[in-house]
């Protein structure tokens, strides 16, 4: 009996031995298992990390049908050629690349090299205002509710071998921005000597913030009246060359420039030297600080004609106000005669802070005069804009001035669109010495409603007050549809 206990003692043991053995064996191989495992993801992180600094290194190219657009937004010196409305999406705080603000919605024309590409852009701007005035004693001006086409534009422009830029924009409304029937720019750029860019043609004359920025993107109908007065007075577009340089925090752009393209003269054309400097220490689109200084000095365009025995200029700086329906100046130099050489000094500002920006500007232009007493006129701007949608005004670092905003709920997607509430103060003031151009200052409240990043609608309810010669006080409201495609 003790023996046969005996061996079914050693029998189960035995069975509960071997069954320990393979449970030993099955852990072991999990346990190597688990090893290989780990092994195999430590390398899948490590190939992760090269290809990473692969898509850093490599430059990637962009097929035009493709809707993302992150990796070329990153490489601001590769050439891309996707849809604006892709690049410049308000839902990535990123800086610009250098071509989103050349190109608009529709597909580009491509060479099967790729070497080649163009592409046509309209802007269609629709414009109505009524307006209530006082009586000016002075003139019997009156200033005449209505509608006008305000630009109505078409710009081809494309790349040729990657480095050469071209442009030749076109305004059929002829709207009184100084093209030459229309002509509003025919130019080249070489981007070849990076972080050089160098401009010839009919181009913008690269002075002022508000006059830099395309008339499509500013915060209000119309331009400030002194930057307009001033600025676009001197010649803008003209015939010129120019060249750009961008550095880590900062932006500079100058150029030489004759007279406005559609001057006539038969005299030597006056020349002017134009320049822009701007600190960016904060550059992202929607976080921005810009300051900056702006300035020219010009040479007479001298006249064949003679008043009071002085020779006539072509020079003469003036303003409608901040509206362009009615077609009445409400300050005006009149024709400077005895002109020697004259100059612009002023300042830059802006800020973007999330929904939150403001702009401002002010300058001195002076005139110096052969035999006559030298006066100097003045004036600036200071402007405030808040997003009341989740949007924000959207800074081009790459170009210091502004640029299109995309709401981040398209009416087209069925949101709201992105709607804007915006303040401007302006002034300017044209009488010193024996010239009385007047003086004005106006006030603006604007509502802009941005229904797609192409379609936009504005809103501005304006009181201007002036003194002079041709001063009218007036209140107005305008409206405006733009189209962009």
């Amino acid at each position: 009996m003790i023996f046969m206990f005996s061996r079914v003692l050693i029998i189960l043991c035995l069975i509960m031995s071997s069954s320990y053995a393979k449970n030993n064996d099955i852990q072991k191989q999990l346990d190597i298992q688990n090893e290989i495992i780990e092994i195999q993801s430590k390398r899948i992180d490590q190939l992760e990390i090269i290809i990473k600094e692969l898509k850093n290194n490599i430059p990637s190219r962009v097929n035009s049908n493709s809707s993302h657009s992150d990796q070329t937004e990153e490489k601001q010196e590769e050439i891309v050629t996707e849809k604006s409305e892709d690049v410049i999406s308000s839902s990535k705080n990123k800086i610009y690349n250098p071509e989103t603000a050349f190109f608009g919605p529709l597909p580009q024309l491509r060479s099967a090299d790729g070497k080649y590409s163009a592409s046509v852009m309209g802007l269609i701007q629709l414009e109505s205002a009524v307006y209530n005035q006082e009586a000016n004693y002075n003139t019997n001006n009156d200033l005449s509710d209505g509608f006008i086409v305000r630009r109505a534009g078409l710009t081809f422009a494309g790349v040729s071998e990657k480095d050469w830029i071209w442009f030749l924009s076109y305004d059929y409304a002829d709207s009184g921005d100084n093209p030459h029937d229309g002509l509003r720019a025919a130019m080249a750029i070489y981007r070849g000597f990076k972080p050089w860019w160098l401009f010839v043609g009919l181009f913008g004359n690269s002075v002022g913030l508000d006059a830099s920025n395309f008339s499509s993107q500013r915060q209000f109908m119309e331009a400030a009246m002194p930057q307009a007065a001033f600025i676009y007075g001197a010649g803008s577009p003209a015939m010129g060359v120019a060249a750009t340089y961008r550095g880590d925090d900062y932006y500079l752009r100058f150029g030489l420039y004759g007279e406005p393209y559609k001057n006539a003269s038969t005299d030597d054309e006056g020349m002017g030297v134009h320049g822009r400097l701007a600190w960016q220490p904060y550059k992202e689109r929607f976080k921005a600080l810009h300051i900056g200084a702006t300035g020219y000095y010009r040479t007479a365009n001298p006249s064949n004609t003679f008043t009071n025995g002085l020779r006539d200029s072509t020079l003469r700086f003036r303003s409608k106000g901040e509206t362009a329906v009615s077609g009445d100046f409400i300050v005006d130099t009149g024709i400077i005669t005895d002109l020697d050489n004259y100059y612009y000094m002023g300042y830059e500002f802006a800020m973007v802070e999330g929904p939150l920006s403001l702009q401002s500007e002010w300058g001195i232009l002076g005139v110096n005069r052969k035999t006559q007493a030298n006066p100097q006129f003045n004036g600036g701007f200071f402007q405030a804009g808040y997003m009341i949608t989740d949007d924000a005004r959207n800074y081009n670092a790459y170009f210091a001035q502004f640029w299109r905003l995309k709401p981040k709920n398209s009416i087209m997607e069925g949101g709201l669109g992105a709607w804007e509430v915006a303040l401007r103060a302006s002034q300017i003031d044209l009488s010193d010495k024996n010239i009385d151009g007047g003086n004005a200052n106006s006030y603006t409240l604007g509502i802009n409603w941005y229904m797609t990043a192409f379609t936009k609608t504005m809103f501005n309810i304006l009181h201007t007050d002036s003194k002079g010669p041709l001063s009218e006080d007036f209140n107005s409201i305008g409206a405006r549809l733009q189209i962009e495609f």
